[in-house]
């Protein structure tokens, strides 16, 4: 930690002390401030206080200019009552984010397995300080007494946070933990306390994945760790989902294994095939699952699981059939010719394999009964706007200087097209 990495901890927490003001300030009010805050990183850091901008950062420091452009957008979108949910994941990010990094850089230990540059130092001072800060921050705006059920679900919340802190992303951490992690605490606070599965039916769904996975890794449809990983990933939606869910998932993995399949050795010619003979591993399934199994958990409406699968499925289908038959790639925000292959070109043809893989899984959910004949639409636009939404931000990144992770973009590809169906659905959602 060099003294101007001290200095930019210690603005950086000290800023969320404002996360207090939430008890007095209207959700007018807090956004007015937040943007005075955004301006000022923009306008004035640059010029006054460019000792705070870690190395090699010659214009804007992504961070520092993210930091307050979240913090208004978690007031934006939990404004009124729910004002003390963006006041506690404000904390998280003034004090988890800083507490994980002097942590991790001053102990050391062992590194995290899906990220090599992180320990697990670092990600449990996050969880224990976020979670401890935003529990204090939280009771002192919402004016509450503590009660176990607010610091189960806010320490809940903290630890998903810190583990998406911890992520790949190629985006900046304030952009990519606080979002998730407060619609979590939402969710929750809508069905708590969770009403699990009984015992007997959760046993049966384990026996059922582990089953599944000894099969598919004998027969080598995917990899050790992909078998493993959907193991996981069956259990969690069979056993808290239930069979409807699970077919959805089957759904999604073989429509997904055919396309990869299919003229596959004229891709691999070409050189953009899926490695291994189109085999999944773990990285696939977290990719493309973990963001249904976190719905089916905190039991979000159907719809989005649908629209989440649909996005996934969307995403693949795009990309397999672009690769075969997309002739010409084009800029989806400028629609500017681009070299097959640049970051963020699509086709016409995948394009169009998109909007079918969408509808698809939202066939499917209809057929399972898990959305209504009402609502297929929203399903389909959502998953297909989902897919899409890779497309878009590699595209504005390749003009900005970053690029999404691929398989960050893959679970991001997922969450847009979940949020995106429940605000379509609006209250017709179940």
């Amino acid at each position: 930690m060099t003294p101007a990495e001290w200095q930019r901890k210690a603005v950086h927490a000290g800023f969320g002390l404002c996360a207090l003001a939430l008890r007095w300030l209207d959700w007018r009010a807090a956004a007015a401030c937040a943007v005075v805050a955004l301006l000022f990183n923009v306008a004035v850091i640059p010029r006054l206080g460019r000792r705070l901008y870690r190395p090699g950062v010659l214009r804007h420091d992504t961070g520092i200019v993210a930091y307050p452009a979240m913090v208004l957008v978690l007031i934006l979108v939990f404004r009124d009552h729910y004002l003390p949910i963006a006041a506690a994941v404000w904390a998280m990010m003034a004090f988890g984010d800083p507490a994980a990094a002097i942590a991790g850089r001053s102990v050391g230990g062992p590194v995290l397995p899906w990220n090599r540059r992180k320990t697990w130092v670092g990600l449990l001072a996050d969880w224990a300080v976020a979670g401890t800060t935003s529990v204090l921050v939280f009771l002192f705006v919402s004016r509450r007494e503590p009660s176990a059920d607010s610091v189960a679900i806010l320490m809940i919340g903290a630890g998903l946070y810190a583990f998406l802190e911890t992520v790949e992303s190629g985006l900046d951490d304030n952009i990519v933990a606080p979002l998730p992690a407060a619609l979590a605490i939402y969710q929750m606070g809508l069905h708590w306390p969770p009403q699990p599965p009984s015992w007997t039916w959760l046993g049966i769904a384990l026996a059922i994945n582990v089953a599944v996975a000894l099969v598919m890794g004998a027969l080598g449809v995917v990899k050790r760790s992909g078998a493993i990983g959907g193991s996981v990933v069956g259990f969690v939606i069979l056993g808290f989902g239930g069979w409807p869910a699970y077919a959805l998932l089957w759904s999604f993995f073989l429509l997904g294994t055919i396309a990869t399949r299919v003229g596959y050795r004229r891709k691999a010619a070409a050189g953009v095939a899926q490695a291994d003979s189109g085999r999944r591993g773990a990285a696939h399934v977290a990719a493309n699952c973990s963001v249904p199994a976190a719905l089916v958990l905190l039991g979000v409406p159907d719809i989005a699981l649908v629209a989440a699968f649909g996005a996934a499925l969307a995403d693949t289908l795009g990309t397999e059939v672009g690769t075969l038959y997309g002739r010409s790639a084009f800029s989806p925000l400028g629609f500017r010719p681009l070299t097959p292959g640049t970051p963020g070109a699509v086709s016409w043809a995948g394009t169009a394999a998109s909007l079918v893989g969408a509808a698809a899984i939202a066939a499917v959910g209809w057929k399972l009964a898990l959305i209504p004949t009402s609502l297929l639409w929203a399903a389909i636009l959502a998953g297909f706007l989902g897919a899409l939404a890779e497309s878009v931000i590699n595209d504005f990144g390749r003009r900005a200087g970053f690029q999404l992770d691929h398989e960050f973009a893959n679970a991001l590809n997922t969450f847009v097209g979940a949020m995106l169906a429940l605000r379509l659905a609006g209250g017709s959602a179940s």
